[in-house]
């Protein structure tokens, strides 16, 4: 008999499958409008893929032998086996029959079970979409019942593709056109009706196997987690299948009498967003059914956090209990109801949990039905009134999704929805909604710009002190773009200082903070100085912070200052890494010419600055203060704060700390009571090591303390480290080293003798040879302070001293000079010699050929009272001086050397009694005695030849 039923029902499966319809390709409810729900999984893992049973066989059964392998694929393959299975399933009337196949498969291997449900789950995938017949819905509800019987034989459908095997089911059945439009292509209500109930069955049939198989909220998250989406649908019958399924699926874990409420439900917080939204959905039958599903929610929800025992029946009775805590459904109090629900559900949330729900409703904000909108509102509302306290950390997450969903909203209405969340939020959470925002990305884009302005007018309404103080504070920080502690935050807070200034009624609360404002931002400018955002090239943060400081002078009335400084170029300077010190100092100016009233505020602000932060911190505010010294308020500082502070930055190691002491303490020479002159030597020490532009303008600054003293009393502590300075290789150093070298000898008085012979002594051989710089204006300070230091010594130098003659071409001059040295200052020639052979290895040629020129005719006239060792010194020396590279210097170290040579040979033949007195004419004039009178080796003309053949090899290198 059993073979006769076998045999019936092999004959119904051929005679199914032969009367089968052939259904068109169609398009997948997923990728139909639904790409953001889609898994990518079954994209890349299609079912029934010719080749897969063999893969998956062999992994499987690897260790069954190859025989038995090879009989079990052909027994899979045959076509009768597979009917007969197939009839066997499909009979309706033989369901024993159909069983006792499923019960046979389950001592089959594993592989045969998974190959079933595929082949069902394809056979559903290619099932219309767009209709529905009875072939269709017998197939859907069979293959689905198949799959639910399947899910109970061990191993179970797990994993990716267990996923993937109910995404497509609930997609299949959710995404059919709605029961009134497929009622209306079969005109016949009442059949098409059964069809549909009967697939509908089938599905939830299927979900609640799944869900009795593995009895916990885990699972049960698992299958809801595939109605979310559908859930969200604009579509109204597939948010009502959605919520009824979900109803389904709740209701059957409440019945279940081992029912584990372990552990806890990850998604809770998005679950009950929706289906509070779904209560003031528009479609009145959507809301009843949402009302349930959360009565049902609730009940498992409270059974987990009151009862330790995590799996226990739940009684009717008890369910009654609970649902009556949500009250009743009202159709037009679908607001309060929503209220009760988060306010009774609330209670049990994580603060994740919370932040999912409300997320839930900021994100139907953006929805075109004011019910949704209604209804978002109303839970923000119910979480801000009553749990705001467990959104504190999750509050600048929930800024950022904000800011992401103004990107995908165009509608005006529907953004000032988003900025009025974001009020709510800031009136109880305004330093973790200002954090939020100052983590949007820079430059801000528009919505970023929309937001802080919609929280400035906002907070001007209440207090918006607090939120500049809270800007102020990140202002004060230092960023970073690198390592562990990065952080560009206070770069955020100068963009969002700009757009909160843009608004006309700040005007009172910024000038109440503008001079903390005002050195935040100037010292900001100086940490972005070279900065740069990694893999942001298009934006620079000196010119942003720039932006804002320009706009705070506007608001704050100086409107001038700014207008000033742009025109002198002093942002330019502000924002370059080297002068920003000098825009500093150029606005500070600025400020001070035009009477800001602010400045005294800033002047005592600026004194505990200069004890804090890092170099650049101190820089900046010192660069501010010592212009600032120039106000009459500036003179009633304690001394330690001024004169002290300066003189101890006299040594600090940063150059431009140095010089800015200086500075300020040339400042206060005016003072009354303070007397400045005392740190000058000190002043002066400072400078080395100083850009030449600094060392500049501090020596000129030294000159205007000494133009307005009646007599120096500290020069001679001023003039050793000022020589030092002459021999500097910028130019401009020399020069005002040279200046007020001379100023200072100027203000000295013979009888005073405050200056040591010494001293000068040690300044004349510079000063002759700095006159052939072939500088007009330094030629003219070495003459007076030559001038000067012949006065004080009472000499008087011969006129040639004077002369604007190049030696090289009139060597006459040099002979003349160096004739009165040795005549009148006979003991100090051992000084020039050594002062004039420092000069051979200067940076400047024309000084390099004057040492050489110089020395030359200096022995010449000091003959008799050299030794044979200090001759062979200086001729070595002027060797080496043969192979500079510049041609001349080689030239005029040449004839020099002939000179020194001539004067040993001299010496040697005894011939230096002679005096220069009885010499003849052509010595006086510089020449030493003629060939004839020479060694052969010594002529002129081969020195001179011998020089030029070193300086060609030279070149030549």
């Amino acid at each position: 008999m059993l073979d006769r039923k076998v045999s019936e029902m092999n004959r119904r499966s051929q005679q199914y499958f032969v009367s089968e319809p052939q259904v068109e390709e169609h398009v997948d409810p997923v990728l139909r409008g639904r790409e953001s729900y889609a898994d990518p999984v079954s994209q890349e893992y299609p079912f029934w893929v010719p080749g897969m049973e063999e893969s998956a066989l062999s992994l499987v059964l690897g260790e069954i032998h190859s025989e038995a392998y090879e009989t079990m694929k052909q027994d899979l393959i045959e076509k009768e086996d597979s009917a007969l299975e197939m009839g066997a399933l499909n009979d309706s009337n033989n369901p024993a029959v159909g069983r006792e196949v499923i019960e046979n498969r389950a001592n089959q291997p594993e592989s045969q079970n998974l190959m079933l449900i595929r082949q069902a789950v394809k056979r559903i995938k290619e099932l219309p979409q767009d209709s529905l017949d009875a072939c269709s819905s017998d197939l859907r509800h069979q293959e689905m019942l198949v799959i639910a019987d399947l899910s109970k034989v061990k191993p179970s459908l797990v994993g990716k593709e267990k996923s993937n095997a109910i995404r497509i089911c609930v997609a299949s059945v959710i995404a059919l056109p709605s029961l009134e439009t497929l009622q209306r292509e079969k005109n016949n209500r009442a059949v098409v009706k059964d069809w549909y109930n009967r697939t509908m069955d089938g599905l939830k049939t299927m979900l609640k196997a799944f869900l009795l198989e593995n009895p916990n909220t885990a699972e049960l998250q698992n299958l809801l987690d595939h109605l979310v989406p559908w859930m969200r649908s604009e579509k109204f019958h597939e948010r009502l299948r959605a919520v009824d399924i979900s109803l389904y699926l709740l209701k059957a874990a409440v019945d279940h009498p081992e029912f584990c409420m372990s552990p806890e439900f990850p998604k809770l917080g998005v679950l009950i967003g929706l289906l509070a939204l779904r209560i003031g959905d528009y479609v009145q039958e959507i809301g009843p059914q949402a009302m349930e599903s959360l009565s049902f929610l609730y009940t498992l929800v409270r059974c987990q956090k009151e009862h330790k025992n995590n799996s226990m029946p739940i009684k009717a009775e008890l369910h009654q209990r609970y649902k009556k805590c949500l009250g009743t459904y009202e159709p037009t109090r679908a607001c309060e109801n929503i209220c009760t629900i988060i306010k009774e559900l609330g209670q049990f949330l994580t603060p994740d949990q919370m932040t999912d729900l409300l997320l839930v409703a900021v994100e139907n904000l953006r929805e075109h039905h004011e019910d949704i909108n209604e209804a978002s509102r109303a839970i923000l509302n119910a979480i801000l009134k009553n749990f705001k306290h467990s959104l504190k950390t999750k509050v600048p997450e929930i800024v950022g999704r904000l800011h992401f969903q103004l990107s995908t909203i165009s509608h005006p209405h529907k953004r000032q929805e988003v900025m009025m969340a974001l009020c709510l939020l800031a009136h109880d959470f305004l330093e973790e909604v200002t954090t939020g925002l100052l983590n949007c990305q820079l430059p801000l884009d528009r919505n970023a710009v929309g937001m802080w302005r919609a929280l400035a007018e906002m907070e001007v309404k209440r207090d918006i002190c607090h939120l500049l103080d809270m800007l102020l504070k990140k202002l004060q920080e230092r960023p970073r773009v690198t390592g562990k502690a990065a952080s560009i935050l206070p770069i955020a807070a100068a963009s969002a200082l700009f757009e909160v200034l843009c608004l006309t009624k700040c005007r009172d609360a910024v000038t109440r903070i503008f001079p903390r404002l005002l050195m935040a931002l100037l010292v900001q400018v100086h940490y972005c100085t070279g900065l740069s955002l990694p893999h942001r090239n298009d934006f620079t943060p000196t010119w942003w912070v720039i932006r804002t400081i320009k706009l705070l002078l506007l608001k704050t009335g100086h409107v001038c200052e700014l207008a000033i400084v742009e025109l002198d170029g002093g942002w330019e300077m502000l924002a370059s890494p080297e002068e920003h010190y000098r825009g500093v100092g150029r606005l500070a100016r600025t400020m001070l010419h035009h009477g800001c009233s602010e400045l005294w505020k800033i002047l005592y602000l600026l004194v505990p600055f200069l004890e804090r932060g890092d170099e650049r911190h101190r820089l900046t505010a010192l660069a501010f203060f010592v212009e600032l010294l120039r106000m009459p308020q500036a003179k009633r500082l304690p001394q330690d704060y001024s004169v002290i502070r300066l003189t101890k930055g006299l040594t600090d190691l940063d150059p431009v700390v140095r010089a800015l002491c200086v500075k300020g303490l040339i400042i206060m020479a005016n003072w009354t009571g303070k007397e400045i002159t005392i740190p000058v030597p000190a002043m002066i020490n400072s400078l080395y090591g100083l850009d030449g532009r600094l060392v500049v303008e501090a020596l000129a600054d030294v000159e205007t303390i000494l133009s307005d003293l009646d007599e120096a009393s500290f020069p001679g502590c001023i003039t050793d480290p000022l020589q030092q300075l002459f021999d500097d290789d910028r130019e401009s150093v020399r020069f005002a080293a040279i200046s007020l070298f001379g100023s200072i000898l100027k203000k000295v008085k013979k009888s005073q003798r405050l200056i040591k012979e010494e001293e000068i002594l040690n300044s004349l051989v510079p000063l002759l040879l700095h006159l052939q710089e072939g500088n007009r204006d330094m030629a003219e300070k070495c003459k007076k302070a030559l001038d000067e230091c012949s006065r004080l010594m009472n000499w008087k130098l011969p006129k040639q001293v004077g002369s604007r003659k190049a030696w090289h071409s009139h060597q006459e001059d040099v002979d003349k000079i160096c004739h009165y040295l040795v005549k009148k200052h006979e003991k100090n020639i051992q000084r020039f010699l050594l002062q004039s052979q420092i000069y051979f290895k200067s940076a400047e040629p024309c000084l390099r050929t004057a040492a050489a020129t110089f020395i030359g005719f200096l022995v010449v006239h000091v003959d008799k009272r050299m030794t044979e060792e200090d001759l062979n010194i200086i001729s070595n020396a002027l060797d080496d001086l043969m192979h500079d590279p510049e041609a001349s210097v080689c030239v005029f170290a040449a004839q020099a050397r002939d000179r020194v040579l001539a004067v040993r040979w001299k010496l040697k033949y005894g011939l230096v009694q002679q005096s220069k007195a009885d010499s003849n004419p052509a010595d006086k004039h510089g020449w030493y005695p003629g060939p004839q009178s020479l060694p052969a080796p010594c002529s002129t003309s081969s020195r001179l030849l011998e020089g030029l053949r070193l300086w060609k090899a030279f070149a030549r290198k």
